[in-house]
C-alpha cells in the first residue's frame, strides 16, 4: 500500500473549520457520521446503537501525517488514542510498521452513557475517543501547555514522596524492616554493584518484569538476557559483581530500570536474576518474595517491555505535540484515560506466571508502559499527565483494587475474605505461562506464606490450617471444586509436579475457574495427607516450612459419600443427539429413548451427560479431552485423561450441595482414586446422594 505524502495528499489538505480549527477530509467522515447520529435522536431521543464504519484515512502513516504536517486538530486526538491505547513499545511502534498499514476506520456509538468514536485499524489496533458536551478543564490538559517526549521525573517524585509523607499505606502493609539478601546498589559514572544485605533498613526498588518467550528471539539474544544472572562461587556472588561494573552489562529494560530508580532518588535496586545468585537455595529465597516485595519502597512494572532487552525510556510519540481542544458538529474530542485495569493485565507482565505474586505483594506500584506511568497504591490511582489534584479515592474502593486487595484482607485476617482472593489468585494465575513448569508451586510460594501468616497470626494460638499442593485445608471441599472452561490436552498435564486433584496439575495457560456458589457437604472431611502434616502448628513454625512441605503433598485421604455417576445399564448416545435448540436456549432433550438411562460426552469440550430413567439429567466438565487408549496398558493406567469406552467406571465424590468430584479408580490401589473432572450446579437432582454409603479414599 502506498504510505508516501503524495498519497496521501488529498486526504491531508485541512482548513478551518466554524471552530477556526483545522479540519481534514477525514474529519469530513466523522461529520457525516455525527449527522446520521443526529438523525437517528430525532426520530428516537433514546436510541442506542453503532453506525457502520467508513474509512477515516487510508492507513495510519497517512493519519500520522495529516496529524504533524497538517496539524489536523482531530486527527491529533485520534493518533493519540491509538498510541494511548499501546501498553508496550512494540505495539506503538508496530502502527508504522510498512507492512501493516491498513485503513483507519471510524464508527460512531450512541449510548445513553456518553457517545463516541470507534477507532479500528484491521485486527492491528483499537482506540476510543469520547464525545462531551464539555471542553477539557485547563487543569486536565494532558500536555500542561507543552510537549512532554520525556517522563517527568519531577512530577513523579511528587507523587511516590506525598505517598511516603501522607498515605498509611507507607507503613501499614510493610512486612518487616529487613532487607533483601542481596542489593543492586547503584554507583556514579553508570556503575553498579551487588551488595549484601545492609545492617539497617534501606529503601529499596524492585523490578518486576518479563524475561520473554524464547521462541521467538535469536538464541543470542536468550543468551544475554540469562547470561545477565549472577554467578556464585564458594555460596557468594563472583567477585565481578562484587565490584563496581558498567550497567551497559546487563540487558536493556534492566539498564533503564536502574535509569529510572536512580532518577526517582533511589540507592538500591533488587532484580531478581541479579540479586539471587545462581546456587543460592532457590525454594527459601521463592518464599521470601512477601518481604522482598512488601519491605520495598515501590515495585516498578516494566509493562512497556516484552522482553529484557526492551527499552523503557524512549519518546513518547503520543506527546509530540501539545493537546489542542477539538470540537466537530458541537461535540468535544476527548482522549480518554486508559485503565489501570487495562494496563495491568494487558502488559506483557501479566501473562508471566512469577510476576502474578511480585504484582499482589506490593503495597506501591509504578506501572511503567509505553506512553506513560501510573502509579497505584491503596489511598490513590494517579496517570501521569493526568489530574494531580485529583481527590483520594473514595470509601467505596475500600475494595481496593485488585493488587492491593489481597494485602489489606490478609492484614484485617477475615477468613471467609481470605479464602475468595486464593481462590481469586488461583484463576489469576492458572492462565499465566512459566518458562520452567518445574516452577508451578514456587512462583506463588510468596503468596502461600503470606496467606498462612494471616490465617495463624496471634500470639501462642495453635492453628489446623495446612497447605496441601495449592490449596487450603480448613476449606478443602470448596477448594477441590475447581473446574475448566474446556477439557485441556491430556499430553500438556503437570501431573508429574501436581496431584490430580490440585489445579496445579493443569497445564500452563489453561484457566480454572474457581468462583461459584457452594455449600460444602456435612458429610465431607479431611482425614490426612501424604507426606504426613503436623496435627497441629504452633506460631513459632516458620510459615516457609509450612509452604515447603505442602507443596510436595501428593496424596490426600478424605471422607464423603460417593457412588457411581453412570448408571450401569445406561447407553452411549451422541451428542448432538441430545443437544440443541429450545425456546431460544441451547439445552437437552432425551426424546430418543425415554425411559432409558443414557450418557454423552463432548469429543470438543470435554462435557459430559448422565441421565437416569425418569431422573434429571447431571452435567460434568472433564479436566482433559478423552482419549482413546492405544494398548491394553494404557486402559489399566489411563494418565490425566478418561479413556473413551471407559466412561462407566466413573465415580462421584460429594464435596458441597451441588458440588461433586468426578474420580477414578487406580488399578492395584485400595481406594485409590484420581480426579477427571466436576459436576457442579445439578438443582434437579439434590437427591443423588440420599442413602449412599460415606467411605474413607485417597485422591492421588
Amino acid at each position: 500500500m502506498d504510505c508516501s505524502a503524495d498519497a496521501g495528499q488529498d486526504w491531508c489538505r485541512a482548513k478551518a473549520n466554524e471552530y477556526g480549527q483545522l479540519q481534514c477530509r477525514g474529519c469530513d467522515v466523522i461529520c457525516s457520521l455525527m449527522r446520521w447520529g443526529e438523525v437517528q435522536r430525532r426520530q428516537d431521543a433514546a436510541y442506542q446503537g453503532t453506525s457502520q464504519p467508513r474509512i477515516f484515512h487510508s492507513n495510519y502513516r497517512e493519519l500520522e501525517l495529516c496529524a504533524v504536517r497538517s496539524a489536523c486538530d482531530t486527527c491529533r486526538v485520534i493518533q493519540r488514542a491509538f498510541l494511548l491505547s499501546e501498553i508496550t513499545v512494540a505495539g506503538s511502534q508496530n502502527l508504522e510498521d510498512p507492512d501493516e498499514q491498513w485503513p483507519v476506520s471510524v464508527a460512531l456509538r450512541l449510548d445513553d452513557a456518553g457517545d463516541s468514536l470507534l477507532l479500528s485499524i484491521h485486527t492491528l489496533a483499537q482506540a476510543v475517543v469520547p464525545l462531551g458536551k464539555d471542553k477539557c478543564p485547563a487543569t486536565c490538559d494532558p500536555t500542561r501547555g507543552e510537549r512532554r517526549l520525556r517522563a517527568d521525573f519531577h512530577e513523579l517524585r511528587q507523587v511516590i514522596r506525598d505517598c511516603h509523607d501522607h498515605h498509611e499505606c507507607s507503613w501499614k502493609y510493610r512486612w518487616s524492616d529487613r532487607n533483601p539478601s542481596w542489593l543492586l546498589e547503584i554507583l556514579p559514572g553508570n556503575h553498579v554493584r551487588l551488595v549484601q544485605r545492609p545492617a539497617s533498613p534501606v529503601e529499596y526498588v524492585v523490578l518486576s518484569y518479563s524475561w520473554g518467550d524464547p521462541t521467538t528471539m535469536p538464541a543470542s539474544e536468550w543468551a544475554r538476557i540469562k547470561g545477565a544472572a549472577t554467578k556464585s562461587k564458594d555460596g557468594l556472588p563472583v567477585l565481578d559483581r562484587l565490584q563496581p561494573f558498567e550497567q551497559w552489562n546487563l540487558p536493556e529494560t534492566m539498564q533503564d530500570a536502574i535509569a529510572i530508580t536512580h532518577s526517582l532518588g533511589f540507592r538500591y535496586l533488587w532484580i531478581d536474576s541479579v540479586c539471587i545468585p545462581k546456587g543460592t537455595n532457590w525454594d527459601t529465597e521463592a518464599s521470601l518474595m512477601h518481604e522482598v516485595y512488601g519491605n520495598a519502597a515501590f515495585t516498578l512494572v516494566a509493562s512497556s517491555s516484552t522482553k529484557a532487552t526492551d527499552r523503557m525510556l524512549h519518546d513518547r510519540m503520543a506527546w509530540r505535540y501539545r493537546n489542542k481542544a477539538c470540537k466537530l458538529r458541537g461535540k468535544w474530542l476527548h482522549n480518554d484515560h486508559i485503565t489501570l485495569d487495562h494496563v495491568r493485565l494487558g502488559s506483557p507482565v501479566a501473562q508471566r506466571g512469577w510476576t502474578l505474586q511480585e504484582e499482589r505483594l506490593s503495597p506501591r506500584i509504578l506501572y511503567w508502559t509505553g506512553q506513560r506511568w501510573h502509579w497505584s497504591c491503596p489511598e490513590s490511582q494517579i496517570t501521569e499527565l493526568g489530574d494531580l489534584e485529583s481527590a483520594p479515592l473514595p470509601d467505596v474502593q475500600k475494595a481496593l483494587s485488585p493488587p492491593q486487595r489481597f494485602l489489606d484482607v490478609c492484614r484485617t485476617g477475615d477468613e471467609r475474605q481470605l479464602n475468595d482472593e486464593w481462590l481469586d489468585i488461583v484463576e489469576a494465575y492458572s492462565r499465566r505461562d512459566l518458562a520452567h513448569a518445574k516452577d508451578r508451586f514456587l512462583a506463588i510460594s510468596g503468596l502461600a506464606v503470606r496467606f498462612y501468616n494471616a490465617k495463624v497470626e496471634g500470639g501462642g494460638r495453635l492453628a489446623t490450617e495446612a497447605y496441601l499442593a495449592g490449596l487450603w485445608r480448613d476449606c478443602l471441599a470448596r477448594h477441590l471444586a475447581w473446574t475448566v472452561e474446556r477439557g485441556a490436552n491430556a499430553e500438556h498435564t503437570l501431573q508429574h509436579i501436581a496431584p490430580s486433584w490440585s489445579w496445579a496439575s493443569l497445564p500452563l495457560k489453561v484457566r480454572a475457574k474457581t468462583k461459584h456458589e457452594f455449600k460444602q457437604s456435612e458429610h465431607f472431611q479431611f482425614i490426612s495427607s501424604s507426606p504426613a502434616l503436623p496435627k497441629t502448628i504452633d506460631n513459632k513454625t516458620c510459615s516457609q516450612q509450612v509452604e515447603e512441605l505442602g507443596r510436595t503433598v501428593k496424596t490426600i485421604e478424605v471422607r464423603g459419600r460417593l457412588r457411581r455417576f453412570i448408571a450401569q445399564d445406561a447407553q452411549k448416545v451422541c451428542w448432538d443427539d441430545i443437544e440443541g435448540k429450545m425456546s431460544k436456549r441451547t439445552g437437552f432433550h432425551f426424546s430418543m429413548l425415554p425411559g432409558q438411562s443414557i450418557f454423552a460426552v463432548n469429543a470438543d469440550d470435554g462435557r459430559i451427560v448422565s441421565r437416569e430413567a425418569h431422573r434429571g439429567e447431571l452435567v460434568g466438565q472433564l479436566d482433559y479431552l478423552a482419549a482413546r487408549p492405544r494398548s491394553d496398558e494404557e486402559k489399566r493406567n489411563p494418565g490425566a485423561c478418561l479413556p473413551d469406552g471407559m466412561e462407566k467406571e466413573l465415580m462421584c465424590l460429594e464435596l458441597g450441595d451441588s458440588a461433586m468430584l468426578l474420580l477414578h479408580r487406580i488399578p492395584d490401589q485400595p481406594e485409590g482414586y484420581r480426579r477427571v473432572g466436576i459436576c457442579l450446579g445439578y438443582s434437579n437432582r439434590k437427591g443423588f446422594f440420599y442413602g449412599c454409603e460415606t467411605k474413607a479414599i485417597r485422591l492421588c
